[in-house]
């Protein structure tokens, strides 16, 4: 049973929104219920299945590895198609798979709510919830996959299925964005698949295992090869992640209609790019052969360099949307430092940001999106006073605001404070030049967004926008998963304790 939930939480979504394609003339409102009740159905399984595994353990060809969490309901990896005795599809559930499936499913049903409004006058809306669909079941692919090469494959096929979404509109820009975006992902995957073949080669097996699994002869006798790669294929991972200088495509792809730009900034792409930059410092290479060496170095100061140019150039992006991108950017290296502190408390201050900063920036982005979609209302210059007339919306806005600036006790401010006490932990330079990074780009993140709630709440000159009567607040179908992101964002900033219990159960075997 537990067995074919894995397999069936992948696929079930996959091949529902293929099954869109067949009904192109089917009603909205048939369609809305098909995709939220599969949503749900989803998320079920995705429960079932963090319920019934081995919390922040794994098990290899069904022997345990050890830890103080073990549960039978789960004792092999889930083989689905052998191509050689390497190269095998497959699926294994550990507590960093879990948490990132949760994280998923969490917020898809909330995001398919938005969207409903948000997409309701498009005249390709059959399509959009197809992909929407499939790019679900994408990423949870990503999430149980047992070994480096599932995760490709799946890593791959995420591209594929979010680049039509990228293009929707169909406009000149949203086509070159999509083809700039298309070649960013593929070219990144040709460095992971140029890392992965040389795996394959210095190991018996792809397989992710606490530790790393090359053989200690490649470390002993190709040192310097053993790092190349790895820096290679780090860098190929990390373009969906949007790290220096990679990090262009996810500005130009904010052409995109607002719910796929929440995804693809707050949960999905980008950090399925993180997720796979922590398999493969801590699963693949192992941090007792990195650390110390010139990758982690080098790769620490392009993550402080990332940090402080996205929040640097969203000072300067006076469209709200593009801003919260930029934002992005520079949000999606606070997890990839964290990672590369290569400790267990960088590791656990780097997942704790990729939670925190998903729920807290999927919220930004529905409240803007909400301004955008309902009053129309794009550029910062253009909202004067309208906190008055979105009520909801705005006060959201704030409270996410607050939260990524870092304000206690709001989510964003449990993993800042974690990354930082993580930096003092190691006491080393570079990691002190990236605790740096994160120090000045809180002041950053504050002249960003405070400036825009100071202009939605006291207006220049006391003069309201252009159209100020006419603003209304968004419907309910935006409402509740804008809603939904404020709480959260204040819950996990309250109530933190469950979470690093749980991040650090994922932490104890490394």
């Amino acid at each position: 049973m537990f067995e074919m939930m894995v397999s069936f939480s992948v696929f079930f979504p996959i091949l529902a929104g293929a099954v869109l394609f067949m009904f192109p003339e089917i009603k909205a409102k048939t369609r809305n219920i098909y995709t939220f009740v599969i949503s749900l159905i989803n998320l079920a399984a995705v429960l079932y299945i963090a319920a019934n595994c081995s919390w922040g353990n794994m098990f290899i060809d069904g022997a345990y590895l050890g830890g103080p969490f073990p549960n039978d309901a789960y004792t092999a990896k889930i083989k689905l198609m052998s191509f050689t005795d390497t190269l095998t599809l497959q699926f294994g559930v550990d507590g960093l798979g879990i948490l990132f499936s949760l994280l998923v499913s969490i917020l898809w049903p909330f995001s398919l709510l938005y969207a409903f409004e948000y997409m309701e006058h498009d005249k390709r809306q059959n399509t959009f919830f197809a992909f929407f669909m499939m790019t679900l079941g994408s990423v949870l692919g990503i999430a149980y996959s047992g070994d480096l090469f599932s995760m490709y494959v799946f890593y791959e096929v995420l591209s594929l299925v979010t680049f039509p979404l990228v293009m929707h509109e169909q406009t000149q820009e949203a086509q070159k964005a999509g083809r700039q975006y298309l070649v960013y992902m593929l070219g990144g995957a040709a460095f992971a698949f140029v890392g992965m073949i040389v795996v394959m080669n210095y190991s018996s097996t792809l397989d992710f295992v606490p530790g790393g699994v090359i053989n200690s002869t490649a470390w002993i006798n190709n040192p310097g090869l053993m790092l190349t790669i790895f820096f290679i294929t780090f860098m190929g991972f990390s373009v969906k992640a949007a790290m220096m200088p990679f990090g262009r495509w996810l500005i130009k792809a904010s052409v995109a209609p607002m719910p796929v730009t929440g995804l693809l900034h707050a949960v999905a792409v980008v950090k399925a790019g993180a997720f796979a930059t922590i398999r493969l410092i801590y699963y693949t290479y192992g941090c007792d052969n990195l650390r110390g060496k010139w990758p982690q170095y080098v790769l620490i100061g392009l993550t402080a360099a990332t940090i402080l140019y996205g929040s640097g150039m969203a000072i300067k992006e006076l469209h709200l949307k593009r801003r919260l991108a930029y934002s992005t950017i520079s949000n999606l290296s606070y997890v990839l430092f964290g990672a590369l502190l290569m400790s267990p408390e960088g590791m656990e201050a780097s997942l704790t940001h990729l939670v925190m900063h998903a729920v807290t920036k999927i919220g930004l982005f529905f409240c803007v999106g909400a301004m955008m979609h309902t009053n129309n209302k794009v550029w910062q210059y253009e909202i004067d006073g309208i906190g008055y007339k979105m009520k909801y919306t705005f006060a959201a806005f704030t409270i996410c605001g607050l939260s990524l600036i870092g304000v206690p006790q709001l989510g964003c401010f449990i993993s800042k404070l974690r990354l930082l006490t993580a930096v003092i932990d190691d006491s080393g330079i570079f990691a002190y030049i990236g605790g740096g990074a994160i120090l000045l780009s809180a002041l950053f993140t504050a002249i960003y967004l405070l400036t825009t709630v100071i202009k939605g709440y006291f207006p220049t000159d006391g003069h309201k926008c252009d159209g100020y009567d006419q603003l209304k607040e968004a419907g309910w179908k935006m409402l509740v998963p804008i809603g939904f992101a404020a709480v959260m964002t204040t819950v996990l900033g309250l109530c933190w304790k469950p979470l690093m219990s749980f991040l650090g159960k994922i932490t104890s075997l490394m």
